[in-house]
C-alpha cells in the first residue's frame, strides 16, 4: 500500500502515477474535496505549465536539485501526460492552459483516471502525526479518528499558503521528528505593504502599468524585472509584477535591511523625452489647470498625491507656472516611482510557501528521503517554489510524478 498525504495536485499526480504501474494507492486530503487549489489555479482558468520552464523560475536553497527534477520530468513529459489522459492544450504567450481555459477540465480528467484505477480516497481525514517503525517497516499515520498503515508514504501536502484550499504547515512538526529539517517557511508569490500616501481610501484601485524592480538603498537592482499592472489597494500594492517581485523580498526584510519596489510606467521612454511631451503640452495649453497636464500618463486618481509628492498644492495652478526644473523633476519622478517595502501580505494571500523540507535530505532523481526508506516527497512540501505562470503547478506535476514512480516501482 502507498499512501499520499495531501490531495492537491501533487498528490493526485502521484496516486494517478502509482496506480498506473498497479501499485495499491490510498489519498488522505484534510479537505472535503481534492484538487482545491488546482481549481482555483489562475482564478479558474488552470494555467498548468510554462513553455518557458527551467531552474531559473524557482526560488530555493539548492538549484541544482530543480534543475534534476525538471531534467528527469519536464514540459514534453507534462504535456505527453495531458495529452494521455485527454487534456487538450493551448498555448497563451508560453503559458500553457487547457483549451477551454477552465482548471475544473483537468480536475475531471484526474479524478476519472482515479476512479478507474480504484485508487481510495478519504476526505476529511487530517495526518496530525507520522511515527515509522523500522522493525515492522511500517508507516503509522495518526488522525483524530484513526491510524492508517502503510508500507509507502508520499508527502504531498503543501506547505501554508492559501489554507483555505488545504495546507496548514501541520506536518512539518512530524517530518522533523522523524530527522528532517526544515528550511524557513514564509508567504510567497503575495501583495507587499507600503506605508505611503498612495494607499488612502481616494487611491483604491489606482494602477499603473510598467516595469517593476527592487532596489536597495542605494538604487541597486536585487532582483529580476518584471513588467505588468501595478494595483493600489488598502495597505498594501499587488497586481503580477510585485506578487512576482515578492518573492525576493523576505531575505532583506529578515534582515531588517531596507529594501524598495522602482516602478517605471514610461518603460520605453527616457527622461528627456517625457520632458519633451510635458513642454509641448504646456505649450499647446499653457492656462490648463496643472492636474490636467497628467491626464492620459497616469492614472486620475494618482495625481493628486502625485502632485503633494513633489511639493504642489495647488492643482489648479496654470500650467505654465511651472519652470524647467519643476518638468526635469516631474519627468524624473514620473519615471522613477519608488516606495519603501515594510512588509508582506498575510499566508492567506499568498499563492505559494517559500521555504519547506530541506532538498539536501531528498535524493532528486526519485525524491525519496535519504533519512527514512520508503518515504518520499511531492510539490510545496520541499523547499522549492516557483514564479508565477504556471511554474508552481508544473512542480507538482513534476515531483507528483518522479514520486509516484518511484514509490511504485519497487
Amino acid at each position: 500500500m502507498i499512501t499520499v498525504i495531501g490531495g492537491g495536485p501533487a498528490g493526485i499526480m502521484a496516486s494517478m502515477i502509482a496506480s498506473w504501474n498497479g501499485a495499491k494507492v490510498r489519498i488522505i486530503e484534510r479537505k472535503g474535496k481534492l484538487g482545491k487549489k488546482l481549481l482555483a489555479a489562475t482564478n479558474g482558468r488552470g494555467n498548468f505549465s510554462n513553455l518557458e520552464l527551467n531552474e531559473t523560475h524557482y526560488f530555493t536553497s539548492d538549484i541544482s536539485f530543480v534543475k534534476k527534477v525538471l531534467e528527469r520530468f519536464g514540459i514534453f513529459q507534462t504535456l505527453s501526460v495531458f495529452e494521455e489522459i485527454g487534456v487538450l492544450v493551448k498555448n497563451s504567450d508560453s503559458k500553457l492552459f487547457p483549451y477551454t481555459e477552465r482548471s475544473k477540465d483537468i480536475w475531471t480528467c484526474f479524478m476519472h483516471e482515479l476512479e478507474n484505477n480504484k485508487v481510495e480516497i478519504v476526505l476529511n481525514y487530517q495526518i496530525n502525526d507520522i511515527t515509522y517503525s523500522k522493525e515492522n517497516k511500517i508507516f503509522y499515520l495518526k488522525s483524530d479518528y484513526t491510524t492508517f498503515e502503510s508500507e509507502k508514504i508520499i508527502v504531498a501536502t503543501g506547505g501554508m499558503s492559501s489554507p483555505q484550499f488545504g495546507s496548514n504547515g501541520s506536518i512539518f512538526q512530524s517530518l522533523c521528528s522523524l530527522g528532517h529539517s526544515l528550511i524557513g517557511l514564509r508567504p510567497g508569490l503575495v501583495p507587499l505593504k507600503i506605508n505611503d500616501d498612495y494607499l488612502s481610501k481616494d487611491n483604491l484601485g489606482a494602477k499603473l502599468i510598467g516595469t517593476v524592480v527592487l532596489e536597495n538603498a542605494q538604487g541597486i537592482e536585487i532582483s529580476k524585472k518584471y513588467f505588468g499592472e501595478v494595483l493600489f489597494k488598502n495597505e498594501t500594492i499587488t497586481g503580477i509584477p510585485i506578487i512576482q517581485i515578492s518573492n525576493f523580498v523576505h531575505r532583506y526584510l529578515d534582515k531588517k535591511i531596507p529594501v524598495y519596489i522602482h516602478i517605471d510606467p514610461f518603460p520605453t521612454y527616457t527622461q528627456t523625452q517625457l520632458e519633451e511631451i510635458l513642454l509641448k503640452k504646456i505649450n499647446l495649453r499653457p492656462k490648463k489647470p496643472i492636474y490636467l497636464l497628467f491626464t492620459s500618463m497616469i492614472d486620475e486618481k494618482l495625481i493628486p498625491p502625485f502632485l503633494n509628492s513633489i511639493g504642489i498644492e495647488d492643482f489648479l495652478m496654470s500650467s505654465e507656472a511651472l519652470e524647467l526644473r519643476d518638468i526635469e523633476l516631474i519627468a524624473n519622478r514620473l519615471k522613477y516611482w519608488k516606495f519603501e517595502v515594510i512588509d508582506a501580505a498575510e499566508w492567506e494571500l499568498s499563492q505559494v510557501s517559500l521555504g519547506g523540507i530541506n532538498t539536501n535530505e531528498i535524493e532528486p532523481l526519485t525524491l525519496e528521503s535519504k533519512i527514512i526508506p520508503e518515504l518520499f516527497f511531492a510539490g510545496e512540501v520541499i523547499d522549492v517554489a516557483g514564479e508565477s505562470g504556471g511554474y508552481n503547478l508544473q512542480w507538482a506535476w513534476s515531483t507528483g510524478y518522479i514520486a509516484g514512480e518511484s514509490a511504485s516501482s519497487n
